[in-house]
C-alpha cells in the first residue's frame, strides 16, 4: 500500500463538537483565515467534529539526521597493529 502525498504531514487535532453543520462551518472558516487546514467530520450521534492542523505546504521541511557519522572501530588500524618488542628477543 502506498502513502498518499496529501495525507502526509502533521496529525489532526480536534477543535470541538458542534450540534449543527452551520456552526461547524463557521469555525472552519475562522481557522482557514488563520492559515490552518480544517475539516468537518459527521458523527453517528448527529454531532459534527471539527479537526485542524497546520498547513503542510507552509511548513519548512525538517532534515532528520539519523545517527551521527562516526568512524568504525574496525577501520581504526592504529589499535590493531601488532608490534614486536625487540628487547624481549
Amino acid at each position: 500500500m502506498t502513502k498518499n502525498k496529501i495525507s502526509e504531514g502533521r496529525p489532526w487535532a480536534s477543535a470541538g463538537f458542534f450540534s449543527t453543520y452551520e456552526l461547524a462551518k463557521e469555525k472552519v472558516q475562522k481557522m482557514q483565515s488563520d492559515e490552518l487546514q480544517a475539516k468537518i467530520r459527521r458523527r453517528a450521534n448527529g454531532m459534527f467534529l471539527v479537526k485542524y492542523r497546520t498547513n503542510p505546504t507552509l511548513i519548512k521541511e525538517e532534515k532528520k539526521s539519523g545517527k551521527k557519522s562516526r568512524k568504525s572501530r574496525k577501520g581504526n588500524t592504529d589499535k590493531r597493529k601488532f608490534e614486536i618488542d625487540e628487547t624481549s628477543i
